[in-house]
């Protein structure tokens, strides 16, 4: 049984907008202020959105601070749809949806200065099921499992994204199939309480859930870089490796999605 690589987002911050999207905020130390874009579509109706905001100061507090006025658009096959800010920051459009094996450019102008990201959406791999053991129940750390079925056929890259009773959480997982190629995979998924909120912690009744994106190798990247904005040895954050052109910080992301969910027993 294969565990995927867990990574905790140190430096991102998730804050629930309506259908519970996840704002990225990373702070520098340095006072250097950039731009944080966070763009995703999907091969789901309506789910393409861009989220602009900036860097802040590593001591700041953590609200988001969403970036009004841009420009945002995104292109495919010549086709070009114009996203609607409709909050400061959060810009939207269910004019387009995803469909693998399309690319998707974006662009995001703000104050004069052009940020360009593109993304391939793969196609989608078999989500087969999603369970827990008994004895992996715990409040403070209970493992769940996902099983899907790899494809020889191409490379592929994982994101599973956890949420609890559908609050989306801060950790998620990463993986490809380097070692699974074509096999049918039984990985395991962690779902912890990070904070010091005791009533936070994960109790009997609860319900887990996970969406399965399959992901270009770009973001992969992007996501598993965000292991190492911990910080180097004197303390400076390394930022992740983004797909975004134009200096910003943030990623772009065309993938597919699949999702499933249990109640704690």
């Amino acid at each position: 049984m294969k565990p995927i690589y867990n990574i905790t987002l140190m430096l991102l911050m998730s804050i629930l907008l309506s259908a519970c999207e996840k704002i990225i905020e990373l702070k520098i130390p340095n006072n250097e202020v950039k731009y944080v874009i966070e763009g995703t579509i999907t091969n789901e109706p309506g789910v393409c959105s861009v989220l602009i905001s900036k860097t802040k100061n590593f001591n700041a507090d953590n609200t988001f601070s969403g970036v009004s006025g841009a420009n945002v658009k995104i292109e495919n096959n010549g086709a070009v749809v114009t996203l609607q800010e409709t909050i400061p920051g959060v810009y939207k459009t269910s004019a387009i949806n995803g469909t693998p094996g399309q690319t998707y450019h974006m662009t995001a102008t703000i104050d004069g200065q052009v940020f360009t990201a593109a993304s391939t959406m793969p196609a989608p791999i078999p989500f087969l099921d999603f369970y827990m053991k008994p004895a992996d129940f715990d409040s403070l750390r209970t493992i769940a499992y996902v099983k899907y079925k790899d494809s020889a056929a191409t490379k592929n890259f994982y994101w599973f994204e956890l949420f609890v009773n559908d609050q989306r959480q801060a950790n998620y997982s990463v993986t490809n199939n380097d070692f699974t190629t074509g096999q049918t995979v039984n990985a395991s998924v962690v779902f912890e309480n990070t904070t010091k909120d005791r009533s936070k912690d994960i109790k009997r009744g609860d319900k887990l859930g996970v969406e399965m994106h399959s992901i270009d190798p770009s973001v992969y990247l992007y996501l598993f870089s965000l292991n190492g904005a911990k910080g180097t040895g004197n303390g400076s954050p390394a930022n992740p490796i983004s797909n975004i052109t134009g200096g910003a910080l943030g990623f772009f992301s065309a993938h597919t999605t699949q999702r499933k969910s249990l109640i704690i027993k």
